[in-house]
């Protein structure tokens, strides 16, 4: 039989397509643009996979950056791959526990559609004002809101400030007429606002505005997690300021379509740890306001079941909704 050198070529073709499929690029879609938080931790996750934390992951991972809606544009691309293990996303935990509260349709089911897989770091917002407002203190903001109400600033309408502040709001005993809400397009923006005096306050993830706070541009009153952030070691937790209990932080989540093998759920899992266990991790995520905290599976979706409890309770009491 004569091989003539086009079917040769079909032939070497063929042989080498197994070794292309094992060595396809992975991706971590990030539900956030280039130069945030979460964009940086997917980084490091790609970086991780690379050095070989994960024995079973194989090939290049790199970072997709689908970011607007909450979320929600990701989500739902993430949604419809294949649950092979080699398309995941990196999402706040909101997106899975507020947005089906906050959308009419969001695109995509997270109980039908969606798995959580690992717990990437968690993080605080700061309560930032600005000096010119005159607040000085959490019991200062408290009387000011009940004398008129305060513009805040948040990054987005169902955005961690925004349910940040109704979670204030509510501890402080003030009315839902105390504060007024004015969502911006992006935790910068709504910095911005607040350093111009637009606004009085905002409760924000801080990156940058801590370097404001430094110079004198902005004020930090309270932290909104369990403790006092290293950028911010001024900034008390508003429990310590007389509301024991009240903790307001936020996961970085990663997730699956639904139906990926429990092995590479571990695997994946896996690499989270083993990057947020790196020496050099903990400085770089403190230095995005991101604390070095992993969890599996498992603790990933209680984290979810419990945002959804609670911020599905606060939608449904403030109203909140988008579209």
């Amino acid at each position: 039989m004569v091989i003539t050198r086009r079917a040769a070529g079909m032939l070497a073709l063929a042989a080498v397509a197994p070794a292309r499929a094992q060595v396809e690029a992975m991706r971590i879609v990030a539900a956030f643009p280039p130069g945030a938080a979460l964009d940086g931790v997917a980084r490091l996750l790609a970086e991780g996979a690379l050095r070989g934390e994960a024995a079973r992951l194989r090939g290049t991972v790199v970072v997709d950056n689908r970011p607007g809606a909450n979320g929600n544009i990701a989500a739902a691309g993430v949604a419809r791959a294949p649950a092979d293990g080699r398309t995941l996303l990196l999402a706040i935990d909101t997106t899975f526990s507020l947005n089906p509260h906050l959308y009419a349709n969001p695109g995509f089911d997270p109980a039908r559609d969606l798995e959580p897989v690992a717990i990437a770091g968690t993080f605080p917002l700061a309560l930032l004002v600005n000096p010119t407002s005159g607040i000085t203190d959490l019991a200062g903001l408290a009387a000011a809101a009940r004398a008129r109400p305060l513009l805040y600033a948040s990054a987005g309408s169902g955005s961690p400030g925004h349910l940040a502040m109704e979670a204030l709001r509510a501890a402080l005993g003030l009315p839902a007429s105390a504060f007024e809400h004015v969502p911006f397009r992006g935790n910068a923006e709504a910095l911005t606002s607040l350093i111009a005096g637009q606004v009085s306050v905002g409760f924000l993830a801080v990156g940058g505005g801590a370097d404001f706070v430094r110079d004198g541009r902005l004020r930090g009153l309270a932290v909104s997690g369990t403790h006092r952030m290293e950028m911010l070691p001024e900034a008390p937790t508003v429990a310590e300021l007389g509301h024991p209990g009240f903790d307001v932080r936020f996961a970085f989540v990663l997730v699956a379509p639904r139906g990926l093998p429990a092995e590479m759920r571990r695997d994946w899992a896996g690499l989270v740890a083993a990057v947020m266990a790196q020496p050099g991790t903990r400085a770089r995520l403190a230095a995005w306001g991101v604390d070095a905290e992993a969890g599996g599976p498992e603790e990933a979706a209680a984290w979810i079941a419990a945002a959804g409890e609670r911020w599905g309770r606060i939608a449904r009491e403030t109203g909140m909704k988008v579209g």
